[in-house]
């Protein structure tokens, strides 16, 4: 009878040495089998870029991205409970497989980022449903414990999906508080069930409503949203709801946070369309620039397409009694935009940070010099 060797009871200056000369696949593997063992192994500092989280068929897809580009994949298959760890491409991809005993795949996420110092999921989507779908009750217990989610993406769901009668819409309200952004791609086709993700404290939100030309989603639904960056995608949307709602945002009745809203109407609109898009708001016409930059969700925003063949058609100012500005610009590819610039009137306040600060830095070592010369005289 082979006896185990105790490793983790070698002195601290004996267990680390060893521990750095393992292997990335056996170190992840060592990590997960006890509390202890993981103490020992986040001790090697090995950070990750971020961490995301799918639902694929019958099991829970994780994936660790690292700085050097490598990529750890656990597959956590939930009816065969079993765990797959895979590291690498191609030829040269190694395989760990467990099956896990008492605990289930669901518990080795928190561990995994513990150790590589990981504080947040930076996407958790839920694909397409089917038949094949984890149960909802199985994913509970992970869904609880997640720290926080950057970003949460529905993917192909039906309008039953977040009917009060969806046991998926119970789930969505677990992570509802700890996500920072939500994005519903598809199908959504009933807009009053997604009400809820409207009044949510989420930084970013992104609707799309298909189906039918004259399905839309109503002023009231979306006007007081809290989100910063609003993206709504919707063939029936009303020119006339867009109008109301610039006229609220001029008399300060609608979200105070918004800083982006982008409407996609997937239809041209005609130039009396166009004019009662700007009825009523005194817009000032100005000169088309790609290069003009905004500040949204603290970045730099510049029009920048995924599509080779849009382009700016219009773009317009508009400013409120405080002296607050906005920019409406349309394109080509039925798409408007809606940025809401800073509270200051400074345009430094729409250089990138490194540029400003050069700025101000350039400046001082300028009056400096100029005030050593004039000592000196």
């Amino acid at each position: 009878m082979t006896t185990a060797f105790p490793l983790l009871r070698l002195p601290y200056l004996v267990l680390m040495p060893i521990l750095e000369q393992m292997e990335f696949m056996e170190k992840i593997a060592l990590s997960v089998l006890s509390k202890r063992a993981r103490t020992f192994v986040k001790l090697l500092k090995m950070k990750c870029n971020h961490i995301n989280l799918k639902l694929k068929d019958d099991r829970v897809e994780m994936k660790v991205l690292f700085d050097n580009s490598e990529e750890l994949r656990v597959y956590m298959y939930i009816y065969k409970y079993r765990v797959d760890l895979r590291y690498g491409k191609n030829y040269f991809e190694r395989i760990i497989s467990w099956r896990p005993g008492t605990l289930t795949p669901m518990d080795y996420v928190l561990p995994i980022m513990d150790i590589t110092h990981c504080k947040s999921i930076k996407t958790l989507t839920f694909p397409k449903e089917s038949e094949r779908t984890p149960e909802y009750n199985a994913l509970i217990p992970l869904l609880i414990k997640l720290p926080k989610i950057d970003e949460l993406i529905v993917e192909h769901i039906t309008s039953y999906v977040f009917s009060p009668d969806s046991p998926f819409r119970d789930v969505l309200k677990i992570v509802f508080p700890v996500s920072s952004a939500i994005n519903v791609s598809h199908n959504v086709q009933k807009p009053k069930y997604t009400r809820e993700i409207f009044k949510g404290n989420f930084d970013a939100v992104s609707v799309s409503l298909y189906g039918s030309y004259i399905a839309t989603f109503p002023l009231n639904d979306w006007r007081f949203t809290n989100a910063k960056t609003l993206k709504l995608d919707c063939s029936g949307f009303k020119v006339e709801d867009l109008n109301q709602y610039f006229k609220l945002w001029m008399k300060k009745k609608c979200n105070p946070k918004l800083e982006y809203l982008q409407v996609a109407t997937r239809r041209e609109l005609s130039i009396e369309e166009m004019n009662l898009l700007l009825k009523g708001l005194n817009a000032v016409q100005m000169p088309i620039r790609t290069d003009r930059t905004f500040r949204v969700l603290g970045n730099i925003k510049q029009f920048n397409s995924n599509d080779s063949k849009e382009e700016i058609t219009s773009e317009f100012d508009i400013t409120r009694a405080d002296g607050r500005r906005a920019t409406i610009r349309t394109s080509n590819c039925r798409t408007f935009c809606f940025y809401v610039w800073p509270e200051s009137t400074d345009e430094t306040t729409n250089l990138e940070a490194n540029q400003s600060s050069f700025t101000r830095v350039f400046s001082r070592v300028s009056t400096f010099y100029n005030s050593c010369i004039e000592r000196f005289k």
